[in-house]
């Protein structure tokens, strides 16, 4: 009868040992997803290739369930230029790209989310 309460005394630290060791490899549940910054480069050329556009204005919109991010930015003379969105994973946003530069026409596309860390997207504008 002594050692009743010694087994209890063990059992009980045996459960806390596996809980805490549960805790440790899955973590406590969020209940939110965790945030994704995905980066996107662009590179804007005339419709043959052959010259950079500066000074090419580029919005963005990322969309995802009801929230929405708007961003823009304008390339420089090697003609690029990053955007950068912030957003829950696994909610497969889409992202819409408008492209103006003074006397080509402008360009609109929209893509959805890809796991890969960086994409560069390579646009041609065409003369007006």
């Amino acid at each position: 009868m002594k050692f009743r309460w010694f087994r209890n005394f063990l059992k009980g630290c045996s459960l806390t040992a596996a809980l805490f060791v549960f805790q440790a490899c899955y973590g406590t549940p969020t209940g939110i997803y965790e945030p994704i910054e995905k980066n996107f480069s662009f590179e804007v050329f005339n419709a043959d290739g052959t010259q950079a556009l500066s000074n090419a204005k580029i919005y963005a919109k990322c969309s995802n369930n009801g929230h929405t991010q708007t961003d823009s930015t304008t390339t420089g003379a090697n003609g690029r230029a990053t955007i950068s969105f912030t957003f829950p994973e696994r909610l497969n946003p889409i992202f819409e790209f408008t492209v103006k530069a003074e006397g080509f026409v402008q360009k609109d596309t929209a893509i959805s989310y890809t796991a890969e860390t960086d994409d560069t997207l390579k646009i041609y504008l065409q003369k007006k």
